[in-house]
């Protein structure tokens, strides 16, 4: 074989020397540094942990974080590809004396003043150090810093040697013993608030052998004065809470008193008096508006009529005159008020009677958003949707036109209608039309619940779905109802007509889980291959079979979509996890087997249209690490498997699974890879089409700044596709028990504008492993002596992050 030359493309040029223009500079600001008399520059900040036994990594990372963010003097910015030169401090210098538009726009956007060592500031930092820790039960810490210079020498043959100094500041932490919890006591004067105290002392957070932390001192006030407000007592503040302890060895026995004297307003038990519920109200306008009473609350507004409708805020209103005031109540209530989505500002303000004692009135504020908002824009975008497929690096752009009605029937409903019409075009010529895409989507979403059928109260007497749940959806749930259509024209390849309905429910359970599914779903597709693309749907059975017109239906589940997203912890660690069901036809099928025992087997259809019988699972999550501010890991995991069941021998083209593209494997291209180890003839060009039932995938990315804006990742991607049932077209292509060595593993760096509010990616993948062997040479890793760099790299252009 001929050995070829290795290959660089155009985009690893434009790359390169668009990096090294911006950081050339960088290196010529030690010609600053070395005036006369500048103090040395802060270089390093060092922290050092001891202790007298050996801490947990988790405690020591968590201490790490924590005493971080003490530092008084914060380091200059340094650019990993710039060799750590702080290249910000090169421009602060280059442009700090100039008067120009250009010098005050760098001095505010770009430019960063230096960080000089002050030994002041050290000190106060490492005392900074010694007080935080003590509060967190480490009662015998001891800090202390030193510091270290370096001096630079720059000679020029021209000029006298440039001299400055740098200072590294290594600051110790010596923790000592920390103070534990031996045992909690409660206690008050007050035998009302007493017996509270004994009731709810199982939950305090002051368990035995926890760290006399004020920030769970802190925490146990706030959870006493919780419990304390939903008892009605509404004007208890934390501070009438006081910590004793008796300390005996590291151990120390705490004692939470409650004390509040008997005639303080804060010790009274308070009932709801009046309510009164100002939509919009103008009072020089009063004369005009109106008014109702519903269940005791007050309704005015300075409008002829309601903006909303007052049966349905009262339903979100969680208190009622005469009934104990609750703290838990009062927070529903603003929450839910906000969540309708109808009201700019929401103000819940409690007042209590002066003259009737315990009593205390309600006044709810509200000022309306605008009822009708129109938005348009023109985004780019990468070619990476479900539903598509491309060989080719793509560049995109879409116009898209949104209204948005947020109170469609006077009931807080909020109707979201999108027209968006997409173009994509073939890189680097940017001439030819590769595919076009118009979409209109309608969803209409009820802020409150409601069942037909009485389906969930069913199941939840059944005992099939728990009562908390049950409660959750009924508070909490909304209703969707959807209406989609989208037309997908892919030159030469085919053409998908898509229109789709649901109806089913959206609710949060809690701050960070999302739970989404359609009870009732009906989608109609059809497709029409095209040129080339034809005849090789006619020559293979499974693919013509799954590009027939489907049509997808669900009446008890068609979908389900749980999410989580953690919120960073202490270590700076994020979590994100997401499962999606799809099922389809189940009742269909349950139906026709019913049929099929008095009448014979037959399979139906409508109107052509084939029932598509199957089950999608899909399952992603990632890891985040965010080691400082700009540095991060992320490690992603994908996963799914489609089944066909019912007698169907195949899942739906556009619900099978691919790899590969912006977002995937970035070393190949959109469904180009796989399946299994199907090694695709030379005479196959893009697009590419390959799609499977089973996926997996995984990627690692570690994502650095480069400079202000501009920020760099390297990356790891592995994965690859499987059908269930042998192809004959496609050999080595079903999932086998040795289906790790069908792993295809690229590689890559890429570069990103990362401009807050959106977040241009280019990336170049590199392949480093075929899922299958070489025919020559038996190997499944990539020799790239062998190649042209165009051969074995991929260059992405993409808006977002991966993952």
């Amino acid at each position: 074989m001929q050995i070829r030359k290795p290959y660089l493309s155009g985009p690893f040029f434009v790359t390169f020397f668009l990096i090294v223009g911006l950081f050339l500079p960088g290196c010529s600001v030690s010609k600053y540094m070395s005036a006369e008399g500048t103090p040395p520059l802060l270089r390093r900040n060092v922290l050092n942990i001891r202790s007298p036994q050996p801490l947990p990594i988790d405690v020591k990372a968590s201490l790490q974080s924590e005493l971080s963010s003490f530092y008084r003097q914060k380091l200059n910015e340094r650019s990993l590809l710039a060799f750590g030169t702080p290249v910000r401090l090169w421009w602060y210098f280059r442009y700090k004396d100039k008067d120009s538009r250009f010098a005050r726009w760098v001095l505010k956007r770009i430019a960063e003043p230096p960080t000089f060592f002050d030994e002041d500031l050290s000190r106060r930092t490492a005392e900074n150090f010694r007080n935080y820790l003590r509060q967190r039960g480490y009662l015998e810490a001891r800090t202390y810093y030193e510091t270290r210079y370096k001096e630079h020498v720059r000679r020029k043959k021209s000029a006298s040697p440039q001299r400055w100094r740098e200072a590294s500041v290594s600051y110790f932490v010596d923790l000592g013993r920390q103070y534990t919890v031996a045992s909690v006591s409660f206690s008050s004067p007050d035998t009302q608030i007493h017996r509270i105290l004994q009731e709810t002392a199982g939950g305090s957070l002051l368990k035995r052998e926890a760290p006399l932390d004020k920030n769970l001192f802190e925490a146990e006030k706030n959870r006493i004065a919780y419990i304390l407000k939903n008892r009605g007592y509404a004007l208890f503040q934390p501070s009438s809470i006081e910590f004793v302890g008796d300390s005996s060895g590291t151990k120390t026995h705490i004692t939470a008193t409650v004390d509040v004297p008997t005639d303080s307003a804060s010790n009274r038990i308070y009932r709801i008096g009046n309510v009164a519920v100002f939509v919009e109200f103008v009072p020089e306008l009063v004369g005009m508006g109106r008014d109702t009473t519903l269940e005791g609350i007050y309704f005015t507004t300075s409008s002829s009529q309601f903006a909303v409708r007052p049966e349905r805020l009262l339903s979100v209103i969680a208190f009622r005159p005469d009934s104990l005031y609750r703290q838990e109540d009062f927070d529903r209530t603003v929450r839910d008020l906000n969540t309708l989505g109808v009201f700019q500002f929401v103000t819940v303000r409690p007042q209590p009677d002066s003259i009737a004692l315990g009593r205390i009135h309600i006044t709810i504020s509200m000022s309306l958003n605008e009822r009708l908002s129109i938005g348009t824009g023109v985004d780019l975008n990468s070619s990476n949707s479900n539903d598509n497929f491309s060989g080719n690096n793509l560049l995109g752009a879409s116009a898209y036109l949104s209204v948005d009605h947020r109170n469609l029937l006077l009931g807080a409903e909020n109707l979201r209608s999108d027209l968006s019409y997409g173009i994509e075009l073939n890189l680097p010529s940017l001439t030819s039309i590769f595919s076009q895409e118009f979409r209109f989507q309608n969803e209409l979403l009820f802020p409150r619940y409601f069942d037909y059928f009485n389906l969930w109260s069913r199941l939840n007497r059944w005992h099939l779905v728990p009562d908390r749940f049950h409660e959750r959806l009924r508070r909490d749930g909304r209703v969707r109802m959807a209406l989609n259509y989208s037309l997908l024209d892919l030159r030469n390849l085919y053409t998908n007509n898509l229109l789709s309905a649901a109806w089913g429910y959206s609710f949060r359970l809690g701050n960070e889980h999302h739970l989404v599914f359609d009870h009732v779903g009906i989608d109609i597709l059809s497709s029409q291959a095209r040129g080339g693309f034809a005849s090789i749907v006619a020559n293979n059975e499974l693919l013509r079979r799954s590009l027939e017109p489907q049509l997808f239906t669900g009446f008890l589940l068609r979908s389900l979509t749980y999410t989580y997203l953690g919120r960073p912890n202490v270590f700076g660690e994020r979590w994100f996890f997401r499962w999606h069901t799809d099922l389809s036809g189940i009742e269909a099928h349950l139906l026709n087997q019913l049929w099929a025992l008095r009448f014979g087997q037959q399979e139906w259809s409508i109107g052509g249209l084939q029932f598509s019988k199957y089950l999608r699972l899909e399952l992603s999550g990632s890891y985040t690490r965010a080691f400082t501010k700009d540095l991060a890991g992320v490690l992603h995991l994908r996963s799914g498997l489609a089944l066909p069941f019912g007698g169907a021998r195949t899942v739906p083209y556009v619900k099978q699974f691919f790899v590969g593209g912006p977002s995937s494997l970035r070393a190949w291209r959109i469904r180009e890879l796989g399946p299994g180890g199907y090694i695709p003839p030379d005479t196959l060009r893009p697009p590419f089409f390959q799609a499977g039932d089973v996926r997996l995938e995984f990627n690692g990315e570690l994502r650095f700044p480069i400079f202000w804006w501009m920020k760099g990742a390297v990356f790891v991607d592995g994965g690859n596709i499987w059908t269930l049932l042998p192809d004959a077209q496609r050999p080595n292509s079903a999932l086998r028990w040795d289906f790790f060595q069908n792993i295809a593993i690229g590689t890559g760096f890429g570069v990103r504008l990362d401009f807050n509010y959106f977040v241009f990616r280019f990336d170049w993948g590199i392949k480093v492993r075929n899922p299958y062997r070489n025919p020559e040479n038996g190997n499944y890793w990539i020799d790239w002596r062998r190649y042209r760099w165009r051969d074995i790299s991929n260059f992405n252009i993409a808006i977002g992050y991966p993952f």
